[in-house]
């Protein structure tokens, strides 16, 4: 299998305060609505896209104070990724399991786990790959497991107020991309990041492959220069913007556009600085327990 290790522009901006922040406070709700209905332990967890942990460091970290961590199983595509999230949950939890693999190809032995989670990441899949993936989680989960995902990339992230900046962001990307004698290919497909699909989606999407949705919300979140420079730079996030230019250059140009776009278009906090609001959707489903 291919490994893309574009993939790791991303990871900046995982470390930031404001990834930290929004993704803290969406996973102590999931805990907090497994404990509300009856859930006393987590033995086994399947975390999607893993990256390099950071959303299971966040689940293990928000567990009840005298439960044990889990085991994981890491899945990715990418095998840096996976290296460098063993490496990070070394003494965090008992063990881990690395699968290097697509989701929706993903071989376990069914009704082992107790909870998939899958962090920031869905939205990179077309309907039909989401519509295999979440059948296939389903597959690997307990009778009563729980099924846990949030995204920033839907037709609702947006406040209106907010659609100026990404105007201007793309206008100027696409200037300075053409000031380089760059040209589009008008023949590329649109990747499936350029398609924010609206919360329903998503509703229907657990609902037919067998969920009950315990909870589905969007939380708000401010985000800042450094961290729009880390997602601009991301080059699934930029091919998605810039349909048909090359994701390397699209990305710098997108990235090159955020400080002056922010100038124009941006929010300020009460200290001044400024920033743009977007809304990251949480859910939470789980399995019949029979």
């Amino acid at each position: 299998m291919q490994e893309d290790k574009s993939e790791y522009v991303y990871e900046p901006f995982a470390d930031t305060e404001e990834y930290q922040a929004v993704n803290q406070a969406i996973v102590r709700r999931w805990v907090e609505v497994m404990v509300e209905n009856g859930t006393q332990k987590v033995d086994r967890l399947i975390d999607v896209a893993t990256g390099v942990a950071t959303m299971t460091k966040l689940f293990v970290r928000n567990l009840p104070k005298g439960w044990s961590p889990p085991s994981v199983v890491c899945v990715d595509q990418s095998q840096e990724a996976l290296e460098q999230a063993e490496k990070r949950l070394q003494g965090v939890v008992p063990s881990v399991e690395l699968v290097h693999a697509p989701i929706e190809e993903l071989q376990l032995s069914e009704n082992t786990a107790d909870v998939a989670m899958w962090g920031n990441g869905i939205h990179y899949l077309d309907s039909e790959q989401q519509r295999r993936a979440v059948e296939n989680i389903r597959r690997l989960l307990r009778p009563g497991g729980w099924f846990c995902f949030n995204s920033a990339f839907l037709e609702e992230s947006r406040p209106p107020e907010t659609l100026s900046f990404y105007r201007a962001q793309v206008a100027k990307a696409v200037r300075a991309l053409r000031s380089l004698g760059i040209k589009r290919d008008k023949r590329t497909d649109p990747v499936a990041a350029s398609t924010f699909q609206p919360q329903e989606h998503y509703e229907k999407l657990l609902q037919q492959a067998g969920f009950s949705v315990q909870e589905m919300k969007r939380i708000a979140a401010r985000l800042y220069q450094t961290a729009w420079e880390h997602i601009s730079g991301f080059s699934q996030y930029a091919a998605g913007a810039l349909h048909g230019y090359r994701p390397d250059v699209a990305a710098k140009a997108m990235r090159d556009a955020v400080e002056s776009s922010l100038e124009e278009y941006g929010l300020r906090d009460e200290n001044g600085k400024l920033y743009i609001p977007r809304y990251w959707l949480e859910a939470i489903a789980r399995i019949p327990a029979s």
